[in-house]
């Protein structure tokens, strides 16, 4: 199985066609539907912002998860995606809300249909 490195351009592509290999991704992956609510949370995220998985799903991202990110720089970068259905953007950002910070680098990537986007977050 070949590994997938962050930031990598073909990403969604892999994950469309294999979607358990979001699990065993070695960081943080979120997928949110085009309102914002959690499909996919893996463990590596859990651990980088200290949630359980499972209690995120199904959940809405900037309002539940992390509200901190419901700023223009995060949320904005969203809403092009709920817009367009189409983003591909990589920014540093700093999560905060009801835990130590944590800097972190996103990679906010839409899956191939639209309907979906990725975010991948990695430790800086």
């Amino acid at each position: 199985m070949e590994i997938i490195p962050f930031g990598s351009k073909d990403i969604d592509n892999i994950l469309a066609k294999e979607p358990h290999r979001a699990e065993m991704l070695p960081f943080g992956t979120v997928q949110l539907d085009r309102q914002g609510k959690i499909v996919k949370y893996n463990q590596a995220e859990g651990l980088i912002v200290g949630r359980d998985p499972a209690a995120c799903i199904g959940k809405r991202f900037f309002d539940d998860i992390a509200p901190c990110a419901k700023g223009k720089r995060f949320h904005g970068e969203f809403l092009k995606f709920y817009q367009t259905g189409q983003i591909n953007v990589l920014f540093d950002y700093e999560f905060d809300y009801k835990m130590k910070p944590v800097h972190v680098r996103i990679h906010m990537k839409a899956a191939p249909d639209g309907q979906t986007c990725w975010l991948f977050v990695k430790r800086v």
